[in-house]
């Protein structure tokens, strides 16, 4: 019967949104590509799995957009969001070839923003730990792309980190808020 509610309150929210409309602007003055990404971690209640989510904008619009349950549990929310951020970055260099061969060189290195202080920090300085390989592979994807310039990890306020309404659960007042940045609107 829980489950029943859950749907009829879905439902009702895809009713009373009928009207949202993902919307784009011309807005010259953003970076060409940038990319927010999020985590959460062990929120799946039954395997224990995180969840990634991520958006991708050109020139500050929505291009793509990601919420996916990881593949495999990991140890640590730093962890989680480190498998996050490898899932991002693979889609993201797909975008910059593809970007790169039909339009314009995309300007590097492309900015993602992270808002866990430690995995941007192994980005950057390479401080990895080994606890488990699997984490290991994510780790030297990254750190490779980092080094060769395409990417760049920035600190972002977990408050300003608009991939979050794809990881969990949110209050009325901080959806609103991220569904509003995300540009869809009525």
């Amino acid at each position: 019967m829980k489950h029943f509610k859950y749907a009829l309150r879905v439902l009702k929210y895809l009713y009373l949104t009928k009207d949202l409309k993902l919307t784009y602007c011309n807005n010259s003055n953003a970076d060409i590509l940038d990319c927010f990404v999020d985590a959460d971690w062990a929120g799946d209640i039954i395997d224990r799995k995180s969840t990634t989510g991520f958006v991708i904008r050109l020139f500050g619009n929505i291009i793509y957009w990601k919420s996916k349950k990881q593949s495999s549990v990991t140890k640590s929310s730093t962890f989680a969001e480190y498998v996050a951020l490898s899932e991002a970055v693979t889609e993201l260099n797909f975008l910059i070839y593809l970007i790169n061969y039909v339009f314009t060189k995309v300007c590097k290195p492309v900015k993602i923003y992270e808002d866990n202080s430690v995995a941007v920090a192994i980005s950057k300085y390479g401080n990895f730990t080994k606890n488990s390989k699997h984490i290991e592979v994510h780790y030297h994807f990254i750190h490779e792309n980092v080094k060769q310039g395409s990417i760049k990890v920035v600190k972002i306020e977990s408050e300003k980190n608009i991939a979050d309404i794809f990881t969990k659960a949110l209050g009325n007042v901080k959806f609103t808020k991220f569904r509003e940045m995300l540009n869809l609107k009525e």
